[in-house]
């Protein structure tokens, strides 16, 4: 009798189990589901958001604070400005134009004026753009709680590494397009690294690529040793020191959520 009840009792617990794991994976992919819709959503949005066209060189008013709404970000160039540049420059009127300029120019965009970027402004509604983003931050902590996180570890990790709600947002990206095309990104684990994070030409012919860009070889690597549903948060902390430290602020999360779309433009 005591053996027939162990053998109930052990055969609801793997019953009980069961039901669990295939409910944890039930909401993780949902979780996935939604940030995937809010992203692409939210990426046009981000893309369409519009400004002032920017002042020529040695024209800009650089004496005059921007509203209290806006943010000046310098734009700095790998050589010296050509006039091609300079137009291009000139011409950048909305998120989706300076990711054109980013990637014509190799340039790259820098929240403090230096010597070689202070002719370079431009005074982005940095209100807009944070409003934008903040459904994204909101989806990518409902994809980490579906992974076991508290909102406490979430917090715990941004501390950590010293960032910012908006940086969970290319985390989530990645994770969930390695999660949507796993295997696919499996097989490019061990390409060769694009020449910079910002190359004019991208070499992969998939969407794990556009993942690698963002939380890079070694940590795709990692990730794709495993299935999705058996991610450590270690690991998953990981990639998220790696991500922190490539994205600064709303801004560069801005950049990188219309620049992934634009990657996976390119894919299709």
């Amino acid at each position: 009798m005591l053996t027939l009840n162990l053998l109930v009792v052990l055969c609801v617990f793997i019953f009980d189990s069961c039901k669990k794991a295939a409910y944890e994976r039930s909401d993780a992919k949902q979780a996935n589901e939604k940030f995937t819709a809010a992203l692409e959503k939210n990426k046009k949005s981000l893309a369409a958001i519009s400004f002032a066209k920017q002042g020529s060189h040695g024209t800009i008013a650089r004496s005059a604070a921007p509203p209290s709404d806006e943010l000046t970000v310098y734009v700095q160039f790998p050589d010296e400005v050509t006039p091609e540049e300079n137009t291009l420059l000139q011409n950048t009127n909305s998120m989706q134009a300076v990711v054109d300029l980013i990637h014509e120019t190799d340039a790259i965009i820098q929240y403090e004026p230096t010597p070689t970027n202070t002719d370079y402004q431009i005074n982005l509604p940095i209100e807009t753009i944070t409003n934008s983003l903040n459904p994204l931050v909101q989806e990518s902590k409902q994809y980490l709680y579906s992974k076991g996180f508290s909102e406490q570890e979430i917090q715990q990790m941004i501390i950590e590494e010293n960032a910012e709600d908006y940086d969970l947002i290319p985390l989530v990206m990645s994770l969930t397009q390695i999660e949507n095309s796993q295997q696919v990104a499996r097989n490019y684990f061990n390409l060769l690294p694009l020449r910079s994070s910002y190359a004019k030409e991208l070499t992969w012919s998939d969407v794990g690529a556009c993942a690698m860009e963002a939380v890079g070889a070694d940590i795709l690597y990692a990730l794709t040793q495993s299935t999705a549903s058996t991610w450590s948060k270690a690991a998953i902390k990981k990639a998220f020191g790696t991500v922190a430290k490539k994205v600064l602020g709303p801004v560069g999360v801005a950049v990188a959520v219309v620049e992934f779309g634009w990657c996976l433009w390119r894919k299709s």
